[in-house]
Parts: C-alpha cells; sequence; structure tokens
C-alpha cells in the first residue's frame, strides 16, 4: 500500500490554480492507489516558521532531542514515511513562496536527510517519485522556470532524482488554465501507469 504526501504552498485556499492541479492528480493517484493513503502537510495557508539560529545551532548537536526540534523531525519522519510526493507551488516574484522555503530549510538537516561522505553530499531520501504542479501567471516564455529548478536542486541534494514537472502558464487567462489542466491529466495518467 503506498503513501502519497501532499505538500501545499498556495496562499490560496479557493481558486488556486496549483491546488486544483494537485486536486486533479490525487484524484488519478487513488484510483490507481485505492488501498493508498495521502498525508497532507500545508505550509501555505499553515504557518512554518523561518529558520532561526537557536533551532539551526541545535541541527548541529548530535543526539539532541529539544522542543524546537520536533517539527523539524515530524516533517522529516513524513518524508520518509510516504513513497510519492506530490508538491503544489505557486510562483511568487520569480521563486517559490517563503513558506515552502522555511519548510525545507527545516529539512535540509545533516544526518537526516543527507550526509556527507569526506567532501561529497549524499542524499538520504532515495526511490521517492515527486511530482511537482507549478503554476505562474504569465505566459510561457524564454526565461527558465526558477521555481522547478530551485526545487530540483533542493531534491536532489536529499537524494530524490526521479521527478515530474507539470507546469501551468499565464494564470490569468481561465480558458488557457483550463486546457492546461486537461492535458496535464493525460500526461500524469500516463506517469502514473508506468
Amino acid at each position: 500500500m503506498k503513501t502519497l504526501l501532499r505538500i501545499d504552498s498556495s496562499l490560496r485556499l479557493k481558486n488556486s490554480c496549483s491546488r486544483n492541479a494537485g486536486d486533479n492528480f490525487v484524484q488519478a493517484w487513488k484510483k490507481l492507489n485505492p488501498g493508498g493513503s495521502i498525508n497532507i502537510r500545508e505550509v501555505g495557508a499553515s504557518h512554518i516558521p523561518h529558520l532561526e539560529q537557536g533551532v539551526l545551532e541545535k541541527f548541529y548537536t548530535a543526539g539532541d532531542t529539544s522542543d524546537c526540534l520536533k517539527l523539524s523531525d515530524q516533517l522529516i519522519a513524513e518524508l520518509f514515511g510516504c513513497d510519492e510526493i506530490l508538491i503544489t507551488v505557486p510562483t511568487y516574484n520569480f521563486g517559490i513562496p517563503s513558506s515552502l522555503k522555511a519548510y525545507f530549510d527545516l529539512v535540509l538537516r545533516t544526518g537526516k536527510t543527507f550526509r556527507y561522505d569526506e567532501d561529497k553530499a549524499i542524499g538520504l531520501l532515495q526511490n521517492k517519485k515527486t511530482y511537482i504542479f507549478s503554476a505562474k501567471g504569465e505566459p510561457k516564455s524564454a526565461i527558465p522556470n526558477l521555481v522547478e529548478m530551485h526545487l530540483q536542486q533542493i531534491l536532489n541534494f536529499i537524494g530524490i532524482r526521479e521527478i515530474y514537472y507539470y507546469s501551468l502558464e499565464g494564470t490569468d487567462d481561465k480558458e488557457s488554465v483550463k486546457q492546461q489542466l486537461n492535458r496535464q491529466k493525460e500526461l500524469f495518467t500516463n506517469i502514473l501507469n508506468k
């Protein structure tokens, strides 16, 4: 039985293109995994604290079990406890939302999600598929998708290599978004059937 961890990062609880795309994905995922479970980590509308000096210092204290590490430990446990990850992410000012950055700041920990072997970082989250649904207001352009590039670098660093991207562009045009969502359904249904 598979477990999907869904991470939503849009500030919008309604009329969010990235959340809508994620909802479509979850429907298809449930059909293929009828006994599977879905854990939801809400970072867009729920407060994830930004990394503070005291917490960062505790990251490097071996065996520390203080309260300030509880959320970090919980987020990391959710990642290790799932088989697949779904991240829905809007583009805010050319990047990921600060709440999603705060999430990853609490997740990237030496000895927990990565380790160093001499001078090389080794990611500890192996064999997990990740699906990223990003959305941005501007139409398709020659500018690289910085959201996807940023997330790929983070995920690769912690050992996640199998990543599938679905980008909604020009989200101000509702008819275009509807067409893009329909095309995405076909694409991720094919990926899920692999």
